[in-house]
Order: structure tokens, then C-alpha cells, then sequence
């Protein structure tokens, strides 16, 4: 019988425990979506799709900012430990989110 990862066999309680992120995400995230699909080699993973204010984006702030929002998931769902999932957490500006309309990112 396959190996069905934690997050997939329970998505419910996955997507309540994601819900719950919310509060503790820092005010720069603008918008945060995620999806639950297979990586490039097939493995079960949590994407992250965040979209920063355009001032959390500057150069002298984003390294900050994106390693306090992947500790927020870190240490609130430990996606790997406790979902069976790898995360992978993309960022992008609201101005270029703006440019590039797409729906992808929130």
C-alpha cells in the first residue's frame, strides 16, 4: 500500500491549521495563498504563493521579512515534520503582482 503524507490524508485538518496561520503572519504580507501539489520529482509539497507590501520588498528589508514569515510556517505547521510535506514559499511584491496580473499569486 502507497505512503499517503499526513497533509493529503488530512486535508481538512491541514487547511484549518494554514487558516490559523493568519494572525501570525507579520502586517508586510499583503496576501498569502497555498496549494497542495507534487514537486517537480513527484514528491507530496505545501506551496506558498506570499505577496509583500512593495515596502517589506526593498532590498534591505526582504531578507528579514521572508525569514520571518517561512519561521511563522516553520514553527506553526512544520510542514515536513508534522504534514509529511516539503514547503516551498515564493515571494513577490505587491507592485509586481500588480504588473504581471496573474492569478497565481494572491
Amino acid at each position: 500500500m502507497p505512503y499517503l503524507p499526513r497533509g493529503v490524508a488530512q486535508p481538512l485538518e491541514l487547511v484549518k491549521s494554514l487558516n490559523a496561520l493568519q494572525p501570525f503572519l507579520p502586517p508586510a504580507v499583503v496576501n498569502w495563498r497555498y496549494t497542495i501539489d507534487n514537486d517537480w520529482s513527484g514528491d507530496p509539497s505545501l506551496f506558498f504563493w506570499i505577496t509583500l507590501s512593495d515596502e517589506a520588498a526593498k532590498p534591505q528589508k526582504l531578507p528579514k521579512i521572508t525569514k520571518d514569515v517561512t519561521g511563522v510556517i516553520t514553527q506553526h505547521i512544520n510542514p515536513r515534520a508534522h504534514w509529511d510535506l516539503i514547503p516551498y514559499v515564493s515571494f513577490r511584491s505587491q507592485s509586481e503582482q500588480a504588473a504581471l496580473k496573474e492569478e497565481v499569486f494572491g
